[in-house]
């Protein structure tokens, strides 16, 4: 008897998805109002991996003259932008990858 060969089509190595959130934070607002503003950032990704532990805030840099601010969380970075543009108002913008749960925030306040 000959051997079975077999080839399965939907049996592939599922394509891993991309998760988490980069923040974008720049503008001449930030000359006066940086530590305030690192300060929020700070308090809001605290309070969220006290709710979700995998929640959380992986780095703060600075970056092209303003902060660049990565998280785990898709959902902690659009939080986070929404915390930005209310306390401080400012430009923001959320780019979504598609298929992705990744998001890109921008947020600017220029004086």
């Amino acid at each position: 008897m000959g051997a079975i060969n077999r080839h399965y089509e939907g049996v592939r190595k599922q394509k891993k998805v991309e998760e988490g959130g980069v923040i974008h934070i720049s503008g001449s607002f930030l000359a006066d109002h940086a530590d305030e503003i690192i300060n929020l950032v700070k308090h809001e990704g605290k309070a969220w991996e006290a709710d979700n532990p995998t929640a959380k805030l992986t780095s703060i840099e600075k970056a092209n003259g303003g902060f660049k601010v990565e998280t785990t969380n898709h959902k902690l970075a659009l939080h986070i932008g929404k915390c930005l543009h209310k306390a401080y108002k400012g430009l923001h913008e959320y780019k979504f990858l598609k298929q992705e749960k990744f998001v890109e925030v921008n947020w600017k306040r220029d004086n």
